[in-house]
């Protein structure tokens, strides 16, 4: 039913009365490339790269292919801006890949840079970080107004792994919380790389931010994965020997952290489902299935600035959530960022 709700609010973004969604803060040049082993053929799947490794080859061929705009804030405006909302992105855009972006932008500096070996339904990243993790307030407030932060109708601040000067967003907020409700939507990250220590003072830091003033929302939105890594850092007990993708287990765990945090809500975006615990309730929206995925990388980005559309116009969270797994399901199924009228044809697919 919650699908049918989105189908009927979609018209919403096509009639005015735009939303502005601030997507913080890192930047990538992401160069693409596919990858021939021995005999010169392209290798196809990633397990054909492990097994040729395995068998002693030692001898690769890189073919570019693709020179595009990257990064976790980055890919998060462009959803934001694909169906039709104001989109404003602060983050290291100093590069001409990210200069042409066809919305609001604030840049900090020199981007990562990203290589990406493609393979036919997978993807093999090798970063190369940029000057983001020396990041401090001072540099976001040079570029930016605060009141021009917090007087947006959501924040999505993505990738605190890589540019870990987030906290210390996350502690202005606490300390000068805006006057209008404000959902702070946390995608941050691939935090089950993080030490333990570390990504519990982020979730202090986020626990502070959404007690700091009722008008502050803060939703922690992670994938399976990293849901384990920052339940094990709230000290959430382990699961019950159940599989990762049980549902009902997957929801104790939700439901788990998010009581652990305080956070206003706590989601996990899955393959099979997308899961949300309030403080008053826990949901699950089923992903949308294409068949075959074409892209994988980034469609965790595109959930997230759903999600963060859906909250910056006071929707519910079960339909919130489904906006953010039909602007991921499109994105896997197409590689491309879907806006309103492709969404009105995935859902149509769907039924």
């Amino acid at each position: 039913m919650c699908y049918d709700e989105l189908r009927d609010r979609l018209d919403g973004f096509e009639t005015g009365a735009d939303r502005r969604v601030v997507s913080l803060l890192d930047g990538s040049v992401d160069r693409w490339y596919t990858l021939s082993g021995a005999g010169g053929d392209r290798l196809e799947a990633a397990d054909a790269f492990a097994d040729q490794l395995a068998d002693g080859g030692r001898t690769f061929s890189l073919e570019p292919t693709a020179v595009r705009p990257g990064g976790q804030a980055v890919n998060a405006a462009t959803q934001v801006h694909a169906l039709g909302e104001e989109a404003a992105l602060v983050g290291h855009l100093d590069h001409p890949v990210l200069s042409e972006l066809p919305f609001e932008t604030h840049s900090m500096g020199t981007p990562a840079t990203i290589r990406v070996v493609e393979f036919d339904a997978d993807e093999l990243l090798l970063s190369e970080p940029g000057p983001a993790e020396d990041w401090g307030l001072e540099d976001l407030l040079a570029v930016v107004d605060w009141d021009r932060l917090t007087g947006a109708d959501a924040l999505c601040c993505a990738n605190w792994v890589s540019v870990r000067g987030l906290t210390a967003i996350f502690d202005r907020l606490a300390s000068e919380p805006p006057a209008e409700p404000l959902p702070v939507i946390v995608d941050p990250g691939p935090i089950e790389t993080v030490e333990p220590a570390a990504l519990a003072d982020l979730l202090h830091a986020l626990s502070r931010a959404d007690s700091a003033a009722d008008s502050l929302e803060v939703v922690l939105s992670v994938n399976p994965t990293e849901l384990e890594a920052a339940a094990s850092a709230a000290g959430v007990s382990a699961r019950n020997g159940s599989a990762e993708s049980d549902r009902h287990s997957t929801r104790d765990r939700v439901a788990g952290l998010r009581s652990a945090t305080g956070l206003t809500a706590v989601v996990s975006h899955g393959a099979d489902a997308a899961i949300g615990a309030t403080r008053d309730d826990t949901v699950a929206v089923d992903m949308i299935d294409l068949g075959e995925p074409r892209r994988t990388t980034g469609a965790g980005d595109r959930f997230s600035a759903g999600l963060a559309c859906g909250l910056a116009r006071d929707w519910g969270l079960e339909t919130a959530l489904a906006l953010g797994n039909a602007c991921a399901a499109h994105f896997v199924g197409t590689g491309e960022t879907a806006d309103p009228a492709a969404l009105r044809s995935l859902l149509e697919y769907g039924d």
